[in-house]
């Protein structure tokens, strides 16, 4: 099988992984995590010196591609430094240059009449818009964005976040494949954000449900979206927009330039081989695409949810749910506000979905709620 690896780097790899197998590809993997189920398939190693070590490691790598998922698109140093040592699936310094600039996204958005919410580097001046967010230029799964009080930010984080016009609306993900020049659009999810049920801070991404049928018109100017941001920039391979559904309208508020979260949740109700999409597509091959939209299975929506550790645990076998990923280490001790987990549910509509991931949310926080309470009688017996 080594002469199909694959190197996948970044925080967390595990979807990713997933998809190479079923692409027939040999996933050998490095992040943050290093969960159980993770490295009950691949070769994996958990990063200490995340991500520089990630240099030294790439020499103990099988030969092969490599490619990054969140949130390695903010080190452009080091994708250079990798990709001096492997082949690149996915997009360089120069692509990421362009789309991790919100103001060359505006520029090359609004060139071509389409949506796009306005941006400042230092504070706005302009009565356009009510409220405004900061966000981290560096940023990734809504980590560190917060509503704007109106006061001057310290000098020393003014060249590290921009403003953007809030957007109210519907919270969304477009996935999209970036071959030949052109941008495909290939399905839609909607978005958990900052969700309290699974103890989510403020705007963090928590999950995903999909495939969202979303009207004509939206689908029309999302995949135009796409297309021109192709264009503008050279994206290839899969990317993801988050964006706001706001009258109809998709405002983009996040290009992605790399495989995403929903990317897992489309690739099994579509039946979309994302990564072998995404490896013949990175290296200049002719692809036949699925038809986008189309559901394969009818009626049925899948969903994913992050579960944040609302206090610091220590999960034991049993006290997740069964069908969970992201498994932690045996004995990992998970500090409050970090992911425990990723849990699923099915429904037969969006709302029946969520309401499954509720309630899976609730006993799972019950069962940890149990396990640290036998773990607390368990310590003061010992003392």
């Amino acid at each position: 099988m080594a002469g199909n690896a694959l190197l996948l780097f970044g925080a967390s790899v595990r979807a990713a992984a997933l998809s190479a197998l079923r692409a027939g590809l040999w996933p050998w993997c490095a992040d943050l995590f290093g969960d159980r189920d993770l490295r009950a398939r691949c070769p994996t190693t958990l990063i200490d010196r995340y991500p520089d070590g990630l240099v030294d490691l790439v020499a103990q790598a099988p030969a092969g591609p490599w490619m990054y998922t969140g949130a390695l698109e903010n080190r452009p140093r080091l994708i250079r430094q990798l990709s001096r040592r492997c082949p690149l699936w996915g997009n360089d310094v120069p692509v990421l240059s362009v789309v991790r600039s919100p103001q060359r996204v505006r520029q090359i958005l609004t060139a071509a009449g389409l949506p796009c919410p306005a941006v400042f580097t230092t504070s706005p001046s302009s009565p356009s818009c009510d409220r405004w967010l900061v966000k981290p230029l560096a940023g990734a799964g809504g980590i560190g964005i917060r509503f704007w009080d109106g006061n001057e930010l310290p000098r020393s984080r003014r060249s590290k976040v921009y403003f953007q016009e809030f957007i109210s609306g519907e919270s969304g993900a477009a996935l999209f494949l970036g071959e030949q020049g052109r941008g495909r659009l290939l399905g839609v999810t909607r978005q958990l954000v900052g969700e309290a049920w699974l103890g989510a801070a403020p705007f963090r991404y928590c999950g995903s449900i999909g495939p969202l049928d979303v009207a004509r018109e939206v689908r029309t100017v999302l995949g135009r979206i796409g297309e021109v941001l192709v264009e503008g920039s050279g994206l290839r391979g899969l990317f993801g927009i988050d964006f706001v559904l706001r009258d109809g309208i998709p405002w983009p508020v996040e290009i992605n330039p790399r495989y995403t979260a929903s990317v897992e949740v489309l690739e099994e109700m579509l039946g979309i081989p994302a990564l072998a999409l995404h490896a013949r597509a990175c290296r200049g091959l002719p692809l036949a695409l699925p038809p986008s939209a189309r559901r394969a299975r009818a009626g049925e929506w899948l969903g994913k949810a992050i579960l944040f550790a609302r206090k610091e645990v220590v999960p034991a076998d049993g006290t997740l749910p069964a069908r969970a990923r992201d498994l932690p280490r045996e004995g990992e001790r998970i500090r409050a506000g970090r992911p425990v987990c990723t849990i699923f549910a099915r429904g037969r509509t969006a709302a029946a979905c969520r309401r499954a991931l509720v309630r899976a949310a609730r006993a799972a926080y019950r069962r940890l709620a149990g396990r640290s309470a036998a773990r607390a009688r368990d310590d003061h017996r010992a003392t």
